[in-house]
């Protein structure tokens, strides 16, 4: 579809104000690294195009002592220059690291890896693990989004035609360690997309037995997941090599039951755990 007209909004409040305005005509663009590859494959959902990239309200990394707060137009180049995040979330900032090259991370931003809706964006199974939620802005106001609600198949967000998502919200607990990594298996050793990704976070108690655990992975179905029943069997378990290699078994078998009579099940079993093992290593060398 061709584009007829580009709007520059300032502020949110112009940007939601014009997606009300033009509806299923309108799209965001913000860095632009998916958007213009559909408007030049015209692939383009709309006619219309709001340019975000002026509002600073949406382009801030925010700490408190409860939440880290990353703007919507926080490019991937931001995060990786960001040395809280490189120290303390080390996960989050490997799949920043990875994704595209120099170039596509100096204009690509986090919300739109994740508005794209791509089952494969590598932000997004960090930020599950992490219990990150999507703040969603229209016209009517602001809402919370978890991040676990956000997917709705391959290409598709709980965002609403007349909402823009404005920043993405990661509970943080002062009193805790949390430990944050991540690994991908790609198609090829540069600029590659994931073929699998799986991130773990990890916090511990003081004899050291895991405390909480959450587990994401990408590119297993039409959504990145929480791997919810992995994650329940090993809270209350010591991290160590043999458990490394028993998790990483138990992970071939919940994926062998979710996709049995697949063509790629016997790849993707043995593929998981490949990049689950390096994620839980990293953990155990830190801890």
């Amino acid at each position: 579809m061709s584009v007829e007209r580009i709007f520059r909004a300032l502020t949110t409040s112009e940007a939601v104000d014009l997606l009300k305005e033009y509806g299923d005509q309108a799209q965001i663009l913000a860095g632009g690294t998916d958007l213009l590859v559909q408007i030049r494959e015209k692939h383009n959902r709309g006619s219309i195009m709001i340019d975000i990239t002026d509002i600073k309200e949406v382009s801030n990394i925010e700490f408190t002592d409860t939440e880290m707060k990353i703007g919507a137009m926080v490019r991937f180049t931001d995060i990786v220059e960001n040395e809280k995040i490189k120290s303390e979330f080390p996960g989050l900032w490997d799949a920043c690291k990875s994704v595209g090259s120099p170039q596509i991370r100096n204009l690509g931003t986090l919300g739109g890896n994740l508005a794209n809706g791509s089952p494969a964006a590598d932000s997004a199974p960090p930020l599950m693990a992490l219990g990150a939620s999507i703040t969603a802005a229209s016209s009517d106001g602001i809402r919370q989004i978890p991040l676990t609600e956000f997917y709705l198949g391959k290409g598709k967000t709980a965002l609403k035609l007349d909402e823009m998502l404005v920043s993405i919200n990661i509970p943080l607990d002062a009193n805790k360690k949390q430990y944050l990594e991540f690994e991908k298996l790609g198609l090829r050793n540069a600029l590659a997309i994931s073929r699998i990704s799986a991130s773990v976070s990890m916090v511990f108690n003081a004899k050291g037995v895991i405390e909480t655990c959450r587990i994401a992975s990408g590119s297993l179905g039409l959504n990145p997941t929480r791997e919810t029943e992995l994650e329940v069997w090993f809270v209350g378990k010591t991290l160590d090599e043999s458990l490394i290699k028993d998790g990483a078994k138990k992970f071939g078998d919940i994926v062998e039951d979710r996709l049995s009579g697949r063509s790629s099940m016997p790849y993707k079993r043995e593929a998981v755990q490949g990049v689950l093992k390096p994620a839980l290593r990293r953990i155990l060398d830190r801890v």
